[in-house]
Formats: C-alpha cells, structure tokens, sequence
C-alpha cells in the first residue's frame, strides 16, 4: 500500500460520524471532535519547540487524542506507563535527550466539545511522513532491560490493515479498548486498527480486577461486538460473572475475541467458550514485527496453534527451531540496543520456538529456556 493510498484513508475518517466512546466522559467523540482536539494539541507541542514528546498518561480521550496530534505535526511520541516507577521512567526519558515530557492531563489545552475540522487539516494529512520514526513503545523488561521499540506510521497501518482484514474488523465493529493505552496492544491493537479499518471505539477504564466488575455491564450498556483481551484478563472475567449472564448477549451478536500478549492454555480457553459460547482467536506477534498470525472464524484451525500466517509475513526457522521473521512492517531498531544484534540478514530473531504443521504456526517455547541433552534441544513444556 503506498503513502498516497494510507493518506486516503486517513481523510476518510475525518467527518461527524461517532468515532470513539468515554465511558470515563460519558459521551461520544466523532472523528471531527477529535482531530479538531488533536489540532490544538499539535500547535500546543510545536509552539514548545520539539519534535519529540514523552507522555505519562493513563487511559483516557487526552491520550488517545494525542496520538492523532503527533500524526498532524510529524512529531515522535514515547509513551510511558504512569504506573512504572520513578526510577523506570527516568531510565527511559534519558535515552532521549531533550525530549519534552507531559505528565498529566491537566498540562494540555482544555478538551474542546466542538467538532469544526481546522480549514489547514487536510494540507497536514498531506504532509504526513509515514517512514520516519513515529512511535517509541517500551517491552516490559521481562527479559532484562525494556528495550525501546521504533516504529513509522507505516507500520502500524499496514499491520492494522492486514491484520483486521483477516479478522474481520469493519464498520461494524465496536471495539472494547481497555489494554494499557501506553503499551503496543493498546496502541495498534484498539486504537489504530479500529481506526483505519472503521470501526468504533468504546475506552473502558483501564483493567484491573477492580475495573473487571464492571467490564460486561459496559460491554451490553455500549453495544461492544469486538474485544482483545490477554488471558490473564480472560480469567478474571470469569470470576466475576459466576452465572454467566453475558452469554444471553453474546447469542444476539457475532463476537470477535482475538487473544494475544500471552499464551492461551487450553483449559482456560474451553471453559470460557463453552461459557460463553464464543470462539477465542489466538494470535501470535512481537513489539518489534507486530502481528504475524491470528485465527480467524470458520477456518477450522487446530486448537493449539496461532492461527495462519498473514499473507504479507514470511517465516523461517534455524536449526533450534526459533522463529525467524521478515515482515513488511518491521520496527526501525531500538533506541537503546544493538539493534543488529537481533537479525539474521533481513531476518528478525524472536527468541520463540515454533513449527508450522498443516498451515498453521504453533508457539513450543522459548529459545533461552532449551535444555541441550545429548546433542538434542528439549523444551521445558515438553518436560
């Protein structure tokens, strides 16, 4: 797809119609109230000067919004979860020199209601530089120290594309974004997939096992037919609805239920498709390549595996079995590593085992975890 064609589509998504849900507001947000928002937050940024912004923001239309802002005026935005420690976000903030950082909401231009488009946006949708950096995502840091991730506007939209194409997100589609709005599946996942694919987008209170009492009441009160949930996530849900009412809306709508973030074992997903009566749809992606694999409905995937590998993606696999992968929409290097420390040739090393076995890609485990007996590699799960 090229830069003309993904500047037509964002021009698409520029009108009345509703956009995004604030159930934290308690009103609808069209897409012109929130490019007129993102307007005022981009000359905001630029009257200060800097290309590249750090936000410590909790879920909410602000951050949202400033994602859109950062498109308008070409800037880098490095969000950071306000939930890390001070001495965390100090780490990352000095590995961008003197990049400006908004650590509260209060810190922006007040929200406006209206919805005018600014006469100038569709000269800055225009000037869109899709290649350059545009997103700085953080990993958890469960492998050692977060690395920073790089990302174009390309990438994201490309993915966006491919992935919700293959899935099913449309115009019908109303997406349940309650992931953390700092982290990548909360940023492409529910917010620029539903985008530029059309969909609607109700913001949830971020999840927490305080926030999960609430989750299915707002998902029948809003209409939601669309959720990407971790499994961790999936099995809170079913703490706290012991009798299963949401099942009675389910059969009125056909849900889609894509997993990812973590694996899915198998008794966790039984128990909540017979529940529920729903397909869980798992997929398999990394911060650096994005989305890679999904199930999708009606395909009649294996239970265990990731699902088919999307069209664009092209796998291979070493001698250990780890994954190696070449994706369209690879990362642009980390801010803070060697980035060629981790490619094989164009080849992306993701440190997981895997195999493909009748089309479909199945995850057996961690490349660092294999124990090496005899001359032959054997997996922990295996064990």
């Amino acid at each position: 797809m090229q830069n003309s064609e993904l500047t037509d589509k964002i021009k698409a998504y520029i009108g009345e119609d509703s956009f995004v849900y604030s159930i934290e507001k308690g009103k609808w947000y069209s897409y012109a109230q929130i490019w007129k928002n993102a307007y005022e937050y981009y000359l905001f940024v630029k009257e200060h000067g800097v290309r590249e912004l750090a936000v410590v923001l909790e879920n909410g239309i602000e951050l949202l919004t400033l994602y859109f802002a950062c498109i308008l005026g070409n800037f880098k935005i490095v969000p950071i979860d306000p939930q890390k420690s001070n001495e965390e976000i100090d780490i990352i903030l000095k590995n961008h020199p003197g990049i400006w950082c908004i650590g509260s909401a209060d810190e922006l231009p007040i929200y406006s209601e209206e919805g005018k488009i600014p006469s100038d946006l569709p000269e800055l949708l225009d000037s869109i530089d899709f290649e350059k950096i545009y997103l700085v995502t953080y990993t958890s840091g469960s492998t050692g120290q977060a690395k920073g991730v790089q990302h174009s506007l390309k990438n994201l939209l490309l993915a966006s594309v491919s992935f919700g194409n293959k899935v099913g997100f449309d115009k019908e589609s109303v997406v349940c974004h309650t992931m953390p709005m700092t982290y990548m599946a909360g940023i492409l996942n529910t917010i620029f997939m539903p985008f530029i694919q059309g969909s609607r987008i109700v913001l949830y209170p971020r999840f927490n096992v305080m926030t999960a009492v609430s989750f299915w009441k707002n998902t029948q009160a809003y209409g939601v037919n669309t959720f990407w949930l971790s499994p961790t996530m999936l099995n809170i849900l079913l703490t706290v609805d012991r009798k299963g009412k949401i099942a009675e809306y389910f059969k009125t709508i056909k849900p889609i239920f894509c997993i990812g973030t973590a694996p899915l074992f198998p008794q966790l997903k039984k128990t909540f498709e017979e529940k529920y009566g729903v397909q869980l749809l798992r997929s398999y992606g990394l911060s650096e390549t994005l989305f890679i694999s999904t199930k999708v409905y009606d395909e009649g995937c294996e239970k265990e595996s990731v699902g088919r590998i999307l069209p664009e993606v092209n796998l291979q696999f070493d001698n250990s079995g780890e994954i190696l992968i070449d994706v369209p929409w690879m990362f642009l290097g980390y801010s803070n590593e060697n980035t060629a420390d981790y490619f094989d040739n164009e080849f992306y090393l993701s440190g997981d085992l895997g195999e493909i076995r009748e089309s479909h890609l199945y995850i057996t485990g961690r490349k660092k975890d294999l124990i090496i007996r005899g001359g032959m590699n054997i997996s922990p799960k295996q064990i």
